[in-house]
């Protein structure tokens, strides 16, 4: 994967829907590292949330943050209309919001059921769908869904949420076909094991370490990139 300029994304306006997903905080702060206006949704208004800010403000970089709900259309909305304000366009857009249910597939209740849906794959729906509005005007828009790779055994203990983020592959492949032929549209796969492998002699070989947010957000830079421009509906695992 070809190293970046430190000014590859200078003057870029860059959203990421989820600034409380450690994932979303990595690619917030490389991207403003490397030149870009970063724009972070947050659920809520916590110390730590101010903090994550005030650290890429204190670098010199040009960040603000957005509290909203954005499982709700209305939510997108007041995110995208904040960025709007500020910028009046949106070249990059990084949808990572994660949330899981621990629920079983016999006691999955409805509201479980539409809480998931509405935090992964209605949340990107929308926010997505705002953004664009801001997008269609940029010569080289692009959008990256950040999904987790859930193995067979984690999939058959939360059916939904595998459910879920298939759909979010989905929407990518969608996305990539039906916006227009400027746009680059593309997933990150992250998964969710440490990576240990049992049949190893720990005392012969080193467990291997699962992937950190740093290295998971290089490669959503590089989706983000002039490198990546013939890629398009594409899904990259990382683990």
């Amino acid at each position: 994967m070809p190293a970046q300029s430190i000014h590859a994304f200078a003057e870029k306006v860059a959203l990421i829907s989820d600034g409380e997903n450690p994932v979303g905080r990595a690619v917030a702060l490389q991207l403003a590292l490397q030149g870009a206006y970063v724009i972070v949704g947050f659920a809520s208004s916590t110390e730590e949330n101010k903090r994550a800010i005030g650290e890429l403000q204190n670098l010199g970089t040009l960040a603000n943050a957005v509290e909203t709900d954005i499982s709700s259309p209305e939510g997108a909305k007041k995110l995208v209309g904040a960025v709007e304000q500020m910028f009046g366009r949106i070249d990059l857009l990084v949808n990572c919001l994660k949330f899981s249910s621990d629920s079983a597939f016999e006691e999955t209740s409805e509201e479980v059921f539409n809480e998931i849906l509405s935090k992964s794959l209605k949340a990107a729906f929308f926010v997505t769908k705002e953004a664009v509005r801001l997008m269609k005007t940029r010569p080289k828009p692009k959008i990256v869904n950040v999904v987790s790779a859930l193995d067979t055994e984690d999939a058959e203990k939360n059916v939904l949420l595998a459910a879920s983020q298939k759909s979010l592959v989905g929407l990518t492949e969608s996305l990539a076909k039906s916006l227009p032929k400027n746009f680059r549209v593309n997933a990150v796969a992250v998964s969710e094991k440490q990576g240990k492998n049992e049949n190893l002699d720990a005392e012969l070989f080193r467990p291997k370490a699962g992937i950190s947010e740093d290295d998971t957000a290089r490669t959503i830079l590089f989706l983000l990139s002039s490198e990546a421009i013939g890629l398009n509906g594409q899904v990259l695992k990382v683990e």
